[in-house]
């Protein structure tokens, strides 16, 4: 990750910070998440080009795509006890497996 965050920052991308996690891996493959803002936002968002960076950089033979999605960030119970206080960050999932 560390060398995707220097070629995002000389070619002046955006922090690399929360741009996307890899959230978890295995030698098979992994979950990578990203936060958006809006539906519109999933497929054009810098974090989705930082995400895919991050399979390449654990599948170096290639990978596919699994599925993906919305992640849910908290309950739906949370978020009314604490009557839509919880933020508006969305978070979108890519999970993979290396070829």
């Amino acid at each position: 990750m560390g060398l995707t965050c220097l070629v995002l920052f000389m070619t002046g991308g955006a922090g690399c910070a929360h741009e996307a996690t890899l959230v978890w891996t295995t030698d098979q493959g992994g979950l990578v998440s990203y936060p958006f803002q809006s539906d519109a936002d999933v497929l054009a968002s810098s974090g989705r080009h930082v995400a895919f960076a991050l399979i390449a950089e654990q599948c170096p033979k290639g990978s596919r795509i699994v599925r993906e999605g919305e992640i849910p960030k908290v309950s739906r119970a949370a978020d009314r006890a604490w009557r839509g206080q919880m933020g508006f960050d969305r978070l979108w999932g890519v999970q993979f497996a290396c070829e």
